[in-house]
């Protein structure tokens, strides 16, 4: 925070301007007696403050593809992990409103391909670190996880704007005694 406060050079300087046989700075004509008596010195303030805090959400995707001659092949392999996926995170208490489920199938060539991505959100990150290792040891090399995306919500960036309040936001002035 940074503050600056000019004085007067000396005492009688003062007086001189409260009896109005001087002027201030930029004024063409003496202060009265009446002005010179209500004038106030400032103290202007200003300054910056930083809040920083650990994210409270991660998102991670994992990714499920399969590409076979036979569509209904392609389709039955995915599916499978994919039930196995969304079984685990209900196991390990994911709420079905942090799990979000996308299927893509199309024909790549002479084959089917199919790839569904599991996208999951979690608040408590040790649970989330367990179930990604839980993942990556059951299932095999055709399944992706994605590194955690940290990240705040809206209303978490809110309450770190407003944790620093000041208590007051009007400019302090300091009148000569």
């Amino acid at each position: 925070v940074f503050v600056e406060l000019v004085p007067w050079a000396d005492r009688s300087r003062e007086n001189n301007l409260a009896s109005g046989r001087e002027t201030l700075p930029g004024l063409r004509h003496p202060l009265s007696s009446t002005q010179a008596q209500t004038a106030t010195r400032e103290v202007q303030v200003s300054g910056t403050s930083e809040v920083s805090a650990g994210p409270d959400r991660a998102q991670v995707v994992v990714r499920v593809s399969s590409t076979k001659e036979a569509a209904a092949e392609a389709k039955k392999s995915v599916c499978r992990r994919l039930d196995y996926i969304t079984q685990s995170l209900q196991q390990q208490g994911v709420q079905a409103e942090n799990i979000t489920v996308t299927k893509d199938f199309r024909r790549v060539e002479n084959a089917y391909h199919m790839e569904a991505e599991v996208c999951i959100t979690f608040t408590e990150f040790g649970k989330m670190q367990n179930i990604c290792n839980f993942l990556v040891e059951k299932l095999d090399s055709s399944v992706v996880i994605s590194p955690p995306q940290f990240y705040h919500t809206p209303g978490s960036v809110e309450n770190l704007r407003n944790s620093w309040n000041p208590s007051s936001t009007s400019q302090p002035t300091i009148t000569p005694r």
